[in-house]
C-alpha cells in the first residue's frame, strides 16, 4: 500500500509540475509576469507585451536544457528571450528564465541554485551577445521563481536579488 501511495504521490508532482510549466508559457500568463518583474517592460501594456511575445522575431523560446560536460544537465521550466522597445527607441533584450517550484522545503537555498543557473544563462550568451572582445555586451537576465505552495506566511511574497556593484571610497588599511 505505501508503495502505490508513494507512486501516487509522485505521479501527482510530475502532473502538477507538467501543469505549472504550461500555465507560465501561455501567452498571457508569461506577459503578466513580464509586465509584473521586469523593469524595462513597466512602461508597456499587457497588450504591447503578448504583441511582442506572439511576434517570433523578437520573443524566443530557448532549448531549456543547458548541458555542461562535466558537470551535468539542467532543465529550465522556461527560458526564452525577448527584445523590448525602451521609451527612448532603443531595443532591450532581456533572457529571461521562469521556474515553478512545487517543493518549498528544499535542503538548499534557492537563492544558490538561482546563481548556478544564472552563471549558465550568461555562459550561453558568449559567442552570441558577447565575447572576450567586449564582456558589455552580455545581457541582462531575469529569474523569477514562482512558489505556488509556499506557506501561507509567505504567500504574495516577492523576494529579488541583484547582482550590483558596491564602491568601497577611501583609505583602505593593509591587506
Amino acid at each position: 500500500m505505501d508503495t502505490i501511495i508513494k507512486d501516487t504521490l509522485s505521479q501527482h508532482k510530475i502532473m502538477l509540475d507538467q501543469n505549472c510549466k504550461l500555465m507560465i508559457s501561455h501567452e498571457e500568463m508569461l506577459s503578466r509576469i513580464i509586465k509584473e518583474f521586469v523593469e524595462e517592460a513597466k512602461h508597456l501594456s499587457i497588450e504591447e507585451i503578448i504583441k511582442i511575445v506572439q511576434d517570433e522575431h523578437r520573443f524566443q523560446r530557448l532549448n531549456n536544457e543547458n548541458s555542461i560536460p562535466g558537470y551535468g544537465t539542467v532543465r529550465f521550466d522556461f527560458f526564452g528571450c525577448i527584445d523590448l522597445p525602451q521609451l527612448d527607441h532603443t531595443i532591450k533584450r532581456i533572457y529571461l528564465n521562469v521556474e515553478i517550484q512545487n517543493d518549498a522545503y528544499l535542503k538548499y537555498s534557492l537563492i544558490t541554485r538561482g546563481d548556478a543557473y544564472l552563471s549558465r544563462i550568461q555562459t550561453t550568451q558568449w559567442g552570441k551577445e558577447y565575447n572576450d572582445q567586449n564582456y558589455d555586451g552580455m545581457k541582462k537576465v531575469y529569474l523569477i521563481w514562482i512558489l505556488p505552495q509556499a506557506a501561507k506566511k509567505r504567500d504574495g511574497q516577492v523576494s529579488i536579488c541583484k547582482t550590483d556593484e558596491k564602491k568601497h571610497l577611501g583609505k583602505i588599511g593593509k591587506l
